[in-house]
């Protein structure tokens, strides 16, 4: 029910600010595209347009109405939840009906769907004034690293990132500065309490602030039993992302990349040390969940977050950025000084991804699906979309100073550490399986089984990391286009 609300807040003051003409002038994004900058589209078939459901959809709809005011362009949609949106795309793109012109493409989607999608620079050469460098020159103002997740192994372009659900750490600011918590901290772990930047620290503070009805916190009785961390434990696809910030945290890899000296990639490895470190970051996460609440066996992030927000749990340690807005909203739901903070994920290698619009191959309009792709991706949009509390992909919107004064704490406080975890990250980019292996849609669904039946008990760590090693060997051979390198 919050997250309902929340997204029908969101969605209202995007609305408002439409209806009032409250949009960016040129002088204001000065050199950026526009909607002002589509040109007339010679192309007038109507076309259709798939959305993730929820907050996102609802914030994009009333910009998709600009578009089609602009340019004359019928625009149509639907929505999917995150869950069925892969099996709702593929079967239209693999049977080539030509039902979307514009698809919702999850980063770790691209390789399996190179063959579906049109080379967005095929299409800037094709139907932009200013050619493939005018493009480039706009996509400077986007994370280096979300655009190679866009991208093939290649490095073949195949869409533009929109929205972003890179993770960090969320946590109770006013917890970790009282001072008796500190002193009894100390006491009992030996060190400083502190923001976490370690899994283990994580592990000690799950612990320590997990209490029951009549302890105090901050030297008050409680009046419910109260829990260190908030799961996403459920078999939904999320808690692979937790375990995978994990993994990745220690340089561990679901699988290796093999690459010549040229750096082409030949095919994939688990080694020996991915083995050990999926078997570290599998006991991990169950070390957490006896500090996790009832219920996160079957969580992912609209309990997580509303667990958080009621004061039930002291810290996410891996939640998307989309999720601030709402985490903020505990200082209202709790009161007493309560007040939300978020960091980088310990170890700053946390699961980052986004959604790219990608014109489909079978559309019957591309010129106007690639026109409607690059204004949404588009500055002025993200701009606009950013300040209801939207996760930008750009990091020219990110990082405009203005959003580090105190007023626009609660829409954009997240901003800062996202930026940090992108700049980070991107070495790393290029050697995840997630954005190199043409299998991965499907490898993707068997880490939330796998992961799922880890932190509920159903396999042990070791059965767990065999599982992956079976499920990664048998599914990258039938449907990846590289081979598994012995």
């Amino acid at each position: 029910m919050r997250a309902k609300l929340l997204r029908l807040c969101l969605v209202s003051l995007v609305v408002l600010a439409l209806v009032m003409g409250v949009s960016l002038s040129s002088a204001l994004a000065e050199g950026k595209f526009g909607l002002d900058n589509v040109p007339e589209i010679k192309n007038k078939k109507p076309i259709h347009v798939a959305l993730e459901a929820g907050g996102g959809a609802d914030l994009i709809i009333p910009f998709l109405k600009k578009f089609s005011e602009k340019t004359g362009i019928e625009v149509s949609h639907e929505s999917h939840v995150f869950a069925s949106l892969y099996s709702k795309e593929i079967v239209e793109l693999q049977g080539k009906t030509g039902a979307f012109d514009l698809v919702v493409t999850e980063t770790s989607w691209t390789n399996e769907w190179e063959d579906y999608l049109y080379p967005v620079y095929d299409l800037a050469a094709k139907y932009d004034p200013n050619g493939v460098e005018g493009l480039k020159k706009d996509l400077e103002g986007h994370d280096k690293g979300l655009l190679r997740m866009c991208s093939t192994a290649s490095g073949k372009l195949m869409g533009l990132p929109y929205y972003t659900y890179t993770m960090m750490t969320i946590y109770r600011q006013d917890i970790l500065d009282d001072p008796t918590e500190k002193e009894n901290f100390k006491k009992k772990y030996g060190y400083e309490l502190a923001p976490v930047e370690t899994w283990e620290q994580v592990r000690d503070q799950a612990e320590f602030f997990t209490r029951k009805k009549g302890e105090t916190l901050k030297g008050q009785p409680l009046a419910d039993d109260i829990y260190g961390v908030s799961l996403m434990a459920g078999r939904f696809p999320h808690v692979q992302d937790e375990l995978g910030s994990m993994l990745w945290g220690k340089q561990g890899r679901w699988a290796t990349a093999v690459r010549d000296n040229d750096g082409k990639l030949k095919g994939f490895k688990i080694t020996d040390k991915d083995k050990e470190l999926l078997k570290w970051s599998f006991e991990m996460y169950k070390k957490l969940m006896p500090f996790a609440p009832p219920g996160t066996e079957n969580a992912f992030w609209d309990q997580a977050t509303a667990s958080f927000v009621s004061g039930k749990t002291m810290m996410i340690p891996a939640m998307y950025a989309a999720l601030w807005p709402w985490s903020t909203t505990v200082a209202k739901e709790v009161g007493g000084g309560a007040k939300a903070a978020c960091k980088t994920v310990p170890d700053v290698r946390p699961y980052t991804g986004a959604f790219h619009f990608a014109p489909s191959k079978d559309s019957k309009n591309p010129e106007a699906a690639y026109w409607l792709m690059r204004y949404i991706t588009s500055y002025e949009c993200q701009k606009q979309m950013a300040e209801t509390g939207w996760a930008s992909v750009r990091t020219d919107v990110l990082s405009d100073p203005k959003y580090k004064q105190p007023e626009w704490f609660e829409k954009c406080g997240w901003m800062p550490t996202i930026l940090t975890t992108w700049e980070q990250q991107l070495p790393d980019v290029n050697t995840y399986l997630h954005f190199n292996s043409a299998a991965f849609g499907k490898l993707y669904e068997m880490m939330t089984i796998i992961g799922h039946e880890n932190a509920i008990g159903e396999k042990t760590p070791q059965e767990s990391v065999d599982a992956w090693v079976k499920t990664f060997n048998r599914l990258q051979k039938k449907f990846g286009k590289l081979p598994v390198i012995k």
